[in-house]
């Protein structure tokens, strides 16, 4: 048996739901879309994720949600405010994945000494490669190479499981707040050939 053909005029579209309308189905399908893209963008966008400072030098690290950045002095209330250029240091949790793999340890974010650490990501070293952390431009002055601190701060072998891993030391160009979440522009996707190969550099005695 055949089933009716439909009478003249009728759609062929399947009725909405009691009490909708065919706007209330499209802006749940844009809600759900846009819903979509927030969870792809959460996961694709590097963040911060650890913000980290010390009142003076050696002294331990302090966990912040949120800093204060002043172009052409670094954070405000971290050892490094007001120097010349080692005004912000910057990491990838990435690349503490990679020392803690050489390490045979877990290697936390307040162990490097490092300012803020970024989701994920490669963190460019070459001398005035630009990064935007939240509304502050950064701009890298040189490869944060780890000092004898490490040894202490991660353990024996700390500082060489953290070569060509420790991120950059950069200076600010523009003031504003920095806060864990903010997102993170500038980032590579793999490490520079320049970079990713070259010698062991010498310690750095400025990391404390």
């Amino acid at each position: 048996m055949t089933s009716p053909d439909p009478s003249p005029g009728s759609s062929s579209t399947a009725p909405t739901a009691p009490g909708s309308t065919t706007s209330d189905a499209a802006a749940t399908a844009t809600a759900t879309a846009t819903d979509a893209d927030a969870d792809a963008d959460a996961t694709t966008v590097p963040r911060v994720t650890e913000l980290w400072v010390a009142p003076e030098r050696h002294a331990p690290m302090e966990p912040r949600r949120r800093v204060e950045v002043e172009a052409g002095a670094g954070v405000v209330g971290d050892r490094w405010h007001g120097t010349r250029h080692r005004h912000v240091t910057l990491q990838s949790a990435d690349a503490l994945l990679e020392a803690a793999e050489a390490l045979g340890a877990p290697v936390p974010a307040s162990a490097t000494r490092r300012t803020v650490t970024v989701s994920h990501g490669v963190v460019p070293t070459d001398p005035g490669a630009r990064l935007r952390v939240g509304g502050v431009e950064l701009e890298v002055v040189r490869v944060a190479a780890p000092c004898a601190l490490m040894e202490r701060s991660m353990g024996p072998g700390g500082a060489a499981a953290l070569r060509r891993r420790g991120g950059s030391v950069l200076r600010a160009l523009s003031s504003g707040p920095i806060a864990v979440g903010d997102p993170v522009e500038g980032l590579l996707t793999a490490p520079t050939p320049s970079r990713g190969a070259g010698p062991a550099r010498r310690p750095d005695p400025s990391t404390p």
